[in-house]
């Protein structure tokens, strides 16, 4: 390691009860096979995980750990012997006195040679972030998508030949990674019989305990190498446990300090792309905005079918972490241009990514109020006694009114341009659309009655405030579409008269 100063002192032989232990020379032990970082970014924590070949010899053999200017976890250090475990025992675990940062772990071995041994433990200050790129075609049919990530290392360590697993999800600690790795030193000698002091609490720790488990058979001992020869291509492993999702960026890199590092996480091409343009009320409803759109799903060939891909050349495998998403256009000439970028938030299998590409003069709307009415006008007239005088009230109790709209649309276009507009209403809506007359078309309830179902196109209830319809318009289009609004209003305006007409006993 980088800080991490990890030395072996053997001893020659083991005497019981009386004898003591002879110090041999100071065995240096050979750099890291491999590491592997688990890295949660809902919470500052990752899992580091590293195999190391030790040399022992026969007695008890006393091994030192210090971790100073890190951030690791003290309370998380676990030692595991994975080999010859019938010949090598792990007795004990010592802090030195008044150090927060080494323990000594001592080993009692029946044989002398190579034992391969893992250290496990808990760092904080390492943390990613995705990002994605994409290329679309001419005709804005097709896009390639590449995703990245880009790890940050702040955790005072290097970590060289490293695999990376990144967990998509949200897990809660009740004791912070970094607050760990500073409390004070345990009780002078202290001691314990297992491979290190735990992590707590002990739900959390079961848990991290299985993905470390489960997902461990799927590696290379080498962490993604081959063995004895090329490295074969980077590939993405994506699999899920409980309510995370973990992605292993197959091969190694090297993880510096201070230094962050970019990885390809996927690199899929023809992803079905779709431009569609939406004009909405919530940002004023005057022009149209140009979107493009792709989906987090499975790549389909011609017959519909599910290509068979790897995952790091697929979508619809796993969420998409958040990032930032960029879009560039691709000219004839292979020139770039950039067109629009979104931030996106976690992307499910299946649901979809919008990226606004800027507002579009080609499609134009007009939108006219044709007629307005009220109806069903329903008004309460009383008589309260005031002194000796009787004053006349009116109360306007319930009434209808109806409002008729025409919007004429044109596009400019010289391609079928599919066009979404949304409206807003200022009560909750019932939706006359394309499925037909609702069944509470004729309550009397208070709310917002929306009449699209002569429109030529699919039509949805948004919200409680919102509809929205679609047109798939033709080149040179000019679409007029009529629909009708009654609002029923309830229990409005009480005591309207305001001079209070007075009358005599």
């Amino acid at each position: 390691m980088n800080k991490i100063v990890t030395t072996m002192l053997g001893v020659l032989s083991f005497v019981l009860a009386t004898c003591a232990l002879a110090d041999v020379d100071l065995v240096t032990i050979p750099t890291r096979d491999g590491v592997q970082l688990t890295i949660y970014n809902s919470e500052d924590i990752t899992m580091v995980r590293e195999h190391r070949l030790l040399t022992v010899k026969p007695g008890v053999n006393r091994i030192q750990f210090t971790w100073a200017n890190t951030l690791i976890d003290p309370t998380s250090i676990d030692f595991r012997i994975l080999d010859h475990v019938d010949k090598v025992d792990l007795v004990d675990t010592t802090f030195p006195s008044g150090r927060n940062d080494a323990l000594q772990w001592n080993i009692k071995s029946d044989m002398a040679g190579r034992i391969p041994v893992e250290i496990r433990y808990f760092t904080s200050g390492i943390t990613w972030k995705a990002d994605y790129v994409g290329i679309a075609n001419q005709d804005e049919t097709k896009l390639g998508l590449t995703g990245y990530v880009r790890v940050f290392n702040n955790s005072g360590e290097l970590y060289d030949n490293a695999q990376v697993r990144l967990v998509v999800g949200t897990i809660n600690l009740v004791e912070k990674i970094a607050d760990l790795a500073t409390r004070p030193a345990p009780p002078d000698g202290q001691k314990q019989r297992d491979g290190g002091w735990r992590y707590a609490p002990e739900k959390e720790r079961a848990a991290m305990q299985e993905q470390f488990d489960r997902f461990a058979a799927n590696y290379d001992d080498d962490y993604g190498g081959q063995q004895g020869g090329a490295r074969r291509p980077k590939r993405v492993v994506k699999q899920g446990l409980s309510e995370y999702f973990l992605f292993a960026i197959e091969g190694r890199e090297d993880i510096q300090d201070k230094q962050p590092k970019r990885l390809v996480s996927m690199k899929v091409a023809d992803v079905p792309l779709e431009c569609f343009y939406k004009l909405t009320d919530r940002d004023g409803g005057a022009q149209f905005t140009k979107f493009y759109r792709f989906k987090n799903l499975k790549l389909a060939d011609e017959d519909g079918n599910d290509k068979d891909l790897p995952a790091m050349e697929n979508l619809g495998l796993s969420p998409l972490p958040d990032g930032m998403v960029r879009l560039y256009s691709e000219y004839q000439n292979k020139d770039l241009a950039y067109v629009g970028g979104t931030s996106t938030k976690y992307v499910p299998i299946g649901d979809r990514v919008e990226v606004n590409v800027g507002l579009d003069p080609d499609i134009t709307m007009a939108r006219r109020l044709k007629d307005q009415q009220i109806a069903n006008v329903v008004v309460r007239q009383y008589k309260r006694r005031i002194d000796d005088q009787f004053v006349m009230y009116y109360d306007l109790v319930d009434y209808d009114e109806t409002f008729h709209y025409e919007e004429e649309i044109v596009s400019g276009k010289t391609v079928v341009a599919k066009t979404e507009i949304e409206r807003k209403f200022d009560a909750n809506v019932v939706l006359w659309g394309s499925e037909g007359q609702p069944a509470d078309w004729n309550s009397n309830e208070e709310g917002a009655y929306v009449d699209l179902h002569e429109v030529v196109g699919r039509v949805e209830r948004v919200d409680q405030n919102h509809v929205k319809y679609f047109l798939d318009l033709g080149p040179g289009e000019k679409r007029q579409v009529t629909y009708s609004v009654t609002y029923k209003r309830r229990k409005v305006q009480p005591e309207l008269n305001q001079e209070r007409k007075r009358e005599p006993l």
